[in-house]
């Protein structure tokens, strides 16, 4: 339950943040925001602690007892697209297929000082095979909603589906190393792998558990034809039951009298409304016609602040925004200009103007919340004149007209994002100003998402103006490895072997504090060498009325614990 993303492991962030307000200054290296957002007060806001650094918690009060009723209207910003994991691409889907489909176990956001660990859900007990490549699970005793017991052969049906390439799931390579599932009874299966890793749990983990006697009515070649999935849908083995589905309108759930944690959900119902977008949802919450809205634009947390019914929930995300420049190409094959082009930049200017406070300028390349993250390596300095120094020593004076120039050569190129992303076009409107000061043209391209995705794979681009949703499991082979430069993540084409060496070997070792050390040089590697400016971790916000107790919002998920929301009766809107 970890990821609000279809593609749990690695992917492109893509925020959709709207309209903030034009801030954008000459970026002077004195150049700060005029204004923010107004900061909370504690009693409005639920930040998270230092203890718990993913997660934001309004525990219940000492004594309180949960009681059952009401309902909780949640917002989505695009319509599901298909109920079945393994065939959806919709990331707000992920949300309701979460509440149908169990896992062996529940996910913990704990990743801070290692690996997450895990609690029982559809599994009671698991233990380690001798030989270090295989983990036998006990199941609990339950039933879908329809009274067949979930059992073994459900979780290996699963595990065919993921891998089945006629199913064509997005995260298939999840299951990449998960050489078997052996069922040896209704209760008794072990899962058996190909190399000794520290993340088997979470592999076989992200495997959503389907009933067989339903899902497997369809030949898996038949599964991307099916559709919405919506009928299989209401059987369901977790906490929610699907109640019905109105197509681009909403999407509602009642409690599952059949789940094996007696007497939750303590909701009577939950109901996802699709929105649009994201000032319909804001308007909504503050209008009282919705709950929650799962991100809320920094430029939007004093209107909810102000809001007496509304609690504003902010986490660490598992998220980082960065530049990219193309190393396969002149002039950012040399890792001079690619430092310079970092001291350039004012990212405290960027964070404090369009974040507003509500995130950190970011330094290691693995973000800050993960335990393999060097946290002792601070950002490169917002410094003008050490950019100057650097890009003389590489050759490229400025001319007449204050642009640099190299071998008859332009220090000039364009600087792409996605267009519709209002926080990445502001960025890249203050790149293009800090860089104008150093003697840089900059060029602001604004590309449709899958447009420039494609280029992006193609390497076809000087510089881009994206990001990363992080996984919770430290694996740099996605996205920094050379083998991933080939339509792969790694867009940047840097390619460094010892880097790969480092990936190799660390992503495999069970001993996370020999792993530590070597995913330390790493980033140091890239610290030097700037393939990636880190421009920002942003913090995420969360908007939930205040009437619902026991809200855990972590980075897994903003509605990871929902079961086990409630509401006093004296608060109960729906009686």
């Amino acid at each position: 339950m970890r990821r609000a993303l279809p593609c749990p492991r690695l992917l492109p962030l893509a925020l959709v943040l709207l309209a903030l307000p034009a801030l954008v200054r000459t970026a002077g290296r004195e150049a700060r925001a005029e204004e923010k957002a107004p900061r909370a007060p504690h009693a409005r806001e639920v930040r998270s602690t230092p203890a718990m650094p993913t997660s934001a918690w309004r525990k219940d009060a000492p004594g309180a007892t949960p009681e059952r009723g009401d309902t909780a209207l949640l917002t989505l910003i695009s319509d599901v697209d298909s109920l079945n994991p393994y065939t959806s691409s919709s990331a707000d889907a992920s949300y309701i297929q979460d509440m149908i489909f169990p896992r062996l176990m529940e996910e913990q956001a704990d990743y801070y000082d290692g690996p997450p660990s895990f609690t029982p859900q559809v599994a009671l007990s698991w233990a380690p095979g001798a030989d270090g490549l295989s983990w036998r699970f006990t199941l609990r005793e339950c039933t879908w909603s329809d009274g067949v017991p979930i059992t073994a052969e459900d979780l290996r049906f699963a595990w065919e589906a993921a891998r089945h390439p006629a199913v064509g799931w997005v995260s298939a390579s999840i299951v990449d190393f998960i050489a078997d599932v052996e069922v040896h009874g209704p209760r008794e299966v072990t899962v058996r792998f190909t190399e000794r890793y520290p993340y088997q749990l979470m592999d076989i983990n992200d495997v959503h558990i389907l009933p067989k006697h339903v899902f497997g009515k369809v030949p898996f070649e038949q599964w991307q034809k099916v559709g919405s999935w919506e009928e299989q849908a209401r059987t369901s083995g977790g906490p929610w039951l699907l109640e019905r589905v109105v197509a681009n309108q909403e999407v509602s759930l009642v409690r599952n009298p059949r789940w094996w944690e007696p007497g939750k959900p303590y909701l009577d119902r939950v109901v996802w409304k699709v929105q649009g977008n994201m000032e319909t949802n804001l308007n909504a919450l503050l209008a009282g016609d919705v709950d929650t809205m799962m991100s809320v634009l920094p430029k939007d947390a004093g209107r909810v602040l102000a809001d007496e019914d509304v609690l504003l929930y902010t986490y660490v995300t598992r998220a980082m925004g960065w530049i990219g420049w193309n190393t396969r190409k002149a002039p950012f094959d040399d890792a001079r200009v690619r430092r310079a082009m970092t001291h350039a930049i004012d990212r405290e200017n960027i964070v404090e103007s369009i974040w507003y406070g509500y995130a950190q300028v970011a330094a290691p390349i693995v973000i800050r919340s993960m335990w393999a993250s060097d946290r002792s390596l601070q950002p490169l300095e917002f410094d003008p004149d050490a950019a100057e120094r650097l890009l003389d020593e590489a050759g490229w004076k400025r001319g007449a007209d204050g642009v640099r120039a190299k071998d008859g050569a332009r220090l000039a190129f364009p600087l792409v994002t996605n267009a519709g992303n209002e926080v990445r076009k502001k960025v890249c409107e203050y790149v293009q100003a800090n860089l104008r000061e150093v003697g840089v043209e900059v060029e602001i391209r604004l590309q449709d998402f899958n447009q420039m995705s494609t280029q992006l794979k193609k390497h076809n681009f000087d510089a881009f103006v994206g990001g990363m949703n992080f996984a919770t499991k430290v694996d740099g082979k996605p996205i920094f490895h050379s083998s991933a430069a080939d339509g792969r993540f790694n867009y940047v084409d840097f390619r460094d072997a010892r880097v790969d060496a480092i990936i190799d070997q660390a992503r495999l070792m069970g001993d996370k504090e020999a792993a530590r050390p070597l995913w330390a040089e790493m980033q140091r590697i890239f610290h030097e060498q700037q393939p990636y400016t880190p421009l920002y971790e942003p913090r995420g916000l969360v908007a939930i009325h205040k009437r619902f107790r026991n809200v855990n919002v972590t980075s897994l998920r903003p509605t990871h614990n929902l079961h086990e929301w409630w509401v006093p009766k004296a608060e109960q809107k729906v009686k």
